[in-house]
């Protein structure tokens, strides 16, 4: 096993490649000249994954171009029906860089047992589809049934998503693609209550505190000591902290922020190992 991963089992080739591109990145001191070189060499990877795996790279290309055409119609419909203002060209660009991470990071479509995937699997997709709300979670916190419609169906996803990985076999690029999702959706969903005065600002204070807490723990592994965060949120506060929201964003603030605020308060549990066998 390379030593620094919390992991039971060996690296796979793609956590193998990680962990020595942190690694040099953090021996150069994490200088501009080391920060321009790591790009680089992880947008030489994502091309020869491409290359390489081109049933994948064309799937990728098929979700990225639904996905853009599905948000066009959206906006049309959203606006006629039910009065959001969804907004055209921001949700647009959103739905371009998420196709683009998701393009750059195929090559980490492999299970734990460091076996490639031959395509996207279903829980990827569902993934996709929290981030594809992100943008309407702000464009509908207006509306008054539309907004905590589109904050159950993202909570919704998120465990739709994890049921759906532990009976394919999750992967590493599920894994990073959902926390990500979570903590973008949660985080402009939040945002957007409070714009729209349905959320106490010391729950949305409570929620930002939390995700800011756990970016920098995350951070810090991954750049500072060039491993895994070793932490995972507990379901249990997800749940509280999506229907906390839902209730807020329903027209019940205090009950929702109670909520909320309880769900924030949750700790994480520790998926760390015994000793690390080198």
């Amino acid at each position: 096993m390379t030593a620094g991963f919390h992991s039971p089992r060996p690296l796979t080739e793609g956590e193998q490649w990680t962990y020595a591109a942190l690694a040099k990145l953090r021996r150069k001191r994490y200088r501009p000249s080391a920060w321009s070189n790591f790009i680089a060499e992880a947008w030489l990877r994502s091309r020869e994954v491409r290359r390489e795996r081109p049933r994948i790279a064309r799937q990728s290309a098929r979700w990225g171009t639904l996905g853009a055409g599905g948000w066009l119609l959206a906006c049309r419909l959203g606006r006629r029906s039910a009065g959001a203002e969804l907004p055209l060209v921001g949700g647009t660009l959103w739905w371009g860089a998420v196709w683009q991470m998701l393009d750059w990071h195929l090559g980490m479509a492999e299970g734990g047992d460091g076996r490639l995937r031959p395509r996207l699997a279903g829980a990827d997709a569902v993934t996709l589809g929290r981030f594809w709300l992100v943008p309407a979670a702000w464009g509908t916190r207006q509306t008054r049934w539309l907004f905590p419609a589109v904050i159950a169906v993202g909570g919704a996803s998120d465990w739709a998503d994890g049921a759906l990985a532990r009976r394919a076999g999750r992967t590493r690029l599920g894994r990073d693609l959902d926390t990500t999702a979570d903590l973008a959706f949660l985080t402009v969903a939040v945002a957007a209550a409070l714009d729209a005065d349905k959320l106490h600002p010391a729950a949305a204070a409570a929620l930002g505190c939390r995700h800011a807490v756990g970016l920098t723990l995350s951070l810090g592994a991954y750049f500072g000591r060039a491993r895994r965060p070793a932490i995972r949120a507990r379901a249990s506060g997800g749940v509280a902290r999506v229907v906390g929201l839902t209730l807020a964003a329903s027209g019940m603030p205090k009950s929702g922020a109670a909520i909320l605020m309880a769900g924030c308060l949750v700790p994480p549990r520790s998926t760390a190992p015994g000793p690390s066998i080198v």
